[in-house]
């Protein structure tokens, strides 16, 4: 068989070869190209708003809110004769649990008839409160996570400090002699009532002026897919104002961004910033606006708030590099949302550096969370309470050396907690605070005991 070719396909099988070559040596190169000159061309892509339908929190009304109503007892004071001791205990915060009492749940110290019945326990630690009305006992370790524990409180504290501070449990059982099993409960008891507390005390409280939104990405033992770790922050108070864990999709999104309202303010709407993901525009728009009919409607309508302003940093990258960065203002105008940043003090640029130094800080504290690690969380529950009890240690307990401010008096500097620059306490708290701050889940709120 002679094969004899012309040179025209002689050039056609050259240029099939090269164009193979090229592409399985620079094909995702090539996509890359195509993609920015295609965007280039196309420009930019105009997103229509989301109703709040696309919100599973908004469409069923599924979420309990803190702060439920109680029945109008009439205070123990006003009952029981004026003879007798005073009530040396404070009993700010707790409750009388029996069902059948008339001050069930109620935690006002004002109001309820709970007094102290002496302390238990090998070193008298354990303080035990007796209801006047009902004659009921309990323990002040009640709704709270070291109720019914038998190690030592300051053992606890010392195990549940160093998981906070980026200590794995491998090496926590290691160095403490405990089964992980056993700190791994330990950190779920507090991570649930972390929950509780962020619950009760952001609830629409918080007056925010910058908010950033971010995810970052990690791994869980028992599920192949990435898990995404969704978190908001306060830029001037570095607070956290939510977390979700799940997929990178838009009802994921919705749970972060239906968070972030609840612990708003009723008249307050800060300046959102966040990365190029476009489901924060859709979340953003689907909570924040109202519903109108427009003239010659036959229905009513949806549309964001005209005082929302909302940018979006855009990061384009070559592989694992960063090329340029951009910005885009999907909500407002550039011009109001300069002048509503540099109100606050801030460079009136879109930025996320709050948010991005934040995730630094995550990574360190939560150790499932670190990059190329061993220590991954063995399913979502763990890394749900594990990282839930770092942002609880983060926003009140551990000072950020970012917020000091300069006093007058020997020390010239207060350390100060995100908690204590929104206005939630006016110092930082202990972690032995915490493990013994009774925290009822249905009950009549009143002041926290730590202010």
């Amino acid at each position: 068989m002679n094969l004899n070719p012309t040179p025209l396909e002689i050039l056609i099988l050259l240029v099939i070869s090269l164009s193979i070559y090229a592409w399985m040596r620079h094909g995702a190169a090539l996509r890359r190209w195509w993609a920015e000159l295609w965007k280039k061309r196309r420009g930019r892509r105009q997103l229509k708003p989301k109703s709040p339908e696309v919100c599973p929190w908004c469409t069923v009304w599924s979420h309990i809110l803190p702060g439920h109503g109680h029945r109008h007892a009439r205070p123990w004071r006003e009952v029981r004769s004026k003879s007798g001791r005073r009530k040396r205990a404070d009993t700010r915060g707790y409750a009388c649990w029996n069902p059948a009492c008339e001050y069930f749940g109620v935690t006002d110290p004002a109001v309820h008839a709970l007094v102290s019945a002496g302390r238990r326990g090998k070193r008298g630690d354990i303080l035990y409160l007796r209801c006047q009305a009902c004659g009921h006992r309990q323990t002040s370790r009640t709704d709270t996570p070291v109720k019914g524990l038998k190690t030592p409180l300051e053992r606890v504290r010392l195990v549940v400090t160093s998981l906070a501070e980026g200590l794995d449990l491998s090496a926590a059982g290691r160095i403490f002699g405990h089964h992980p099993t056993t700190m791994a409960r330990w950190v779920e008891r507090c991570g649930a009532h972390g929950a509780r507390l962020h619950e009760q005390v952001l609830f629409r409280v918080i007056q925010a002026g910058h908010v950033q939104l971010d995810e970052l990405v990690t791994r869980v033992k028992n599920k192949t897919d990435r898990v995404f770790v969704w978190t908001a922050i306060e830029a001037h108070s570095k607070l956290i104002l939510g977390l979700h864990i799940g997929g990178r999709t838009l009802a994921d999104a919705c749970t972060l961004v239906h968070q972030v309202m609840l612990t708003l303010a009723p008249i307050c709407l800060p300046v959102f910033t966040s990365d190029g993901l476009n489901h924060y525009f859709y979340a953003l728009t689907a909570h924040f606006g109202y519903w109108d009919k427009p003239p010659k409607a036959r229905k009513h309508h949806w549309f964001p708030d005209p005082d929302l302003l909302y940018g979006q940093l855009i990061k384009a990258r070559s592989g694992y590099r960063l090329k340029f960065v951009s910005s885009i203002i999907r909500l407002g105008e550039r011009a109001a949302f300069r002048a509503r940043l540099l109100a606050q003090g801030l460079t009136g640029k879109v930025q996320t550096s709050a948010i991005e130094r934040h995730n630094l800080t995550l990574r360190e504290l939560v150790a499932p969370l670190s990059r190329r690690t061993w220590s991954m969380a063995h399913d979502i529950l763990h890394l749900w309470s594990h990282t839930l009890w770092g942002i609880t240690y983060y926003n009140f307990i551990r000072v950020n050396m970012a917020l000091e401010v300069q006093i007058r008096g020997p020390s010239k500097h207060r350390l100060r907690t995100p908690a204590m620059v929104a206005g939630l306490t006016r110092r930082p708290w202990s972690v032995s605070d915490f493990l013994l701050l009774p925290l009822p889940r249905r009950a009549w709120l009143s002041p926290l005991r730590i202010a």
